[in-house]
């Protein structure tokens, strides 16, 4: 007869995060869901009670567009038994649909995040089925401090974290359950991929009060139209220059803000990138390809990337961002506080990059010598 070898101790922690996401991890949320239901429409609705009542209630507290872009989870949520409800259907209830999203406390909202975070960076993306003692602790140690955050008991978590053995027909099962919910991450990942949403993120506004500049925000905003309608396939770019504290900034927030208020576009972006430092260039862009929904774990495994100089990372995450951008028919990045032209110009999109062909780079720099020359698209 065959035997089994002993499983080592990264197998038994890959094990027991696997049983931590698929039971504890879904019955917390499942707790969490129904106190913010209840909490919220008692009164009104009636209290949640795994009925198909409160799962049409609930879709019909959607937005037409949530009820359009969640239609294949919404297709068990309608049924009303939370216990059918796998933790992607319980992070959208909670953390993003209109009826419980909308008005969630921020404690909660943090908290319920953090346990996203750890189902998709701890156990959806994990390369195989090995998890180092470090990692598994730190993993555990965030799951109870969101659990205890959130009023859940621990006690489960603690057994499970303790646990030597593992009886073979639970841990098939917990197994079979953990392939099913990865798929289900990762066909959901994928969607995300394809989809484009229209965001406009400024530079801060100061505490002070501003004028509103209209002719110079007309004028920039004209040029701008120029170069586009110049340039209808290349990148272009437009600099705003100045000494310290002459309002660049906010000058080149008004017409991005403008721009995008304007355009009929419904596949149209802005950001904002603090180019001040490689530092909060990197933090930027992290922030920039988060919005551009790319994939989190590319992002993070960069970020963690012990062998990976700033520099690098920031190269490798304007890559991730370039395969979502070229989605958008329309965009302008509004690079911010550039002290050094010259060495900056690496870590910005460029014109060979045919990712980047439909947009627009507005910079705002005191390094008035080291700006290009005006040409067809430049100013």
């Amino acid at each position: 007869m065959a035997t089994v070898s002993e499983y080592t101790e990264e197998q038994l922690n890959y094990f027991r995060i696997c049983c931590i996401t698929t039971d504890e991890l879904t019955d917390g949320l499942r707790t969490i869901f129904k106190q913010e239901w209840d909490n919220r429409y008692a009164t009104t609705l009636g209290e949640w009670k795994d009925e198909a009542k409160n799962g049409q209630d609930f879709k019909n507290g959607e937005s037409p567009r949530n009820q359009a872009r969640n239609q294949e989870l919404l297709a068990t949520m309608i049924n009303g038994n939370r216990a059918e409800w796998d933790c992607t259907m319980l992070f959208y209830a909670i953390l993003f649909s209109d009826s419980i999203g909308r008005g969630l406390n921020a404690i909660v909202r943090s908290n319920i995040d953090d346990l996203r975070k750890f189902r998709n960076q701890d156990f959806a993306h994990l390369p195989r089925g090995h998890i180092s003692e470090p990692k598994f602790q730190s993993a555990i140690t965030k799951v109870q401090g969101a659990f205890q955050a959130l009023g859940l008991p621990i006690v489960k978590i603690q057994k499970i974290r303790n646990q030597a053995n593992f009886p073979t027909s639970h841990l098939d099962k917990v197994l079979k359950e953990a392939d099913k919910l990865k798929q289900k991450v990762k066909i959901l990942e994928d969607q995300l991929q394809s989809e484009t949403t229209p965001f406009c993120i400024l530079p801060p506004k100061p505490s002070h009060d501003i004028a509103g500049r209209n002719d110079e925000v007309a004028n920039i905003a004209q040029e701008l139209k120029q170069l586009r309608e110049t340039n209808e396939s290349r990148l272009s770019y437009l600099y705003i220059s100045g000494n310290p504290g002459s309002g660049k900034s906010q000058l080149a927030g008004l017409v991005a803000d403008q721009i995008f208020k304007e355009s009929t576009d419904a596949f149209i972006f802005v950001m904002t990138l603090n180019a001040a430092n490689l530092d909060t260039l990197l933090d930027s862009y992290v922030s920039f390809a988060r919005h551009l929904k790319c994939s989190e774990y590319a992002i993070t495994n960069t970020l963690n990337d012990k062998h990976l100089k700033t520099e690098k990372k920031i190269v490798n995450i304007k890559s991730l961002a370039g395969t979502k951008v070229e989605l958008y028919s329309s965009w302008m990045l509004l690079v911010d506080n550039v002290v050094s032209i010259a060495e900056m110009r690496a870590y910005l999109p460029d014109i060979g990059n045919s990712h980047w062909r439909k947009g627009q780079l507005l910079i705002t720099s005191q390094d008035t010598a080291s700006i290009p020359p005006d040409n067809s698209f430049i100013k």
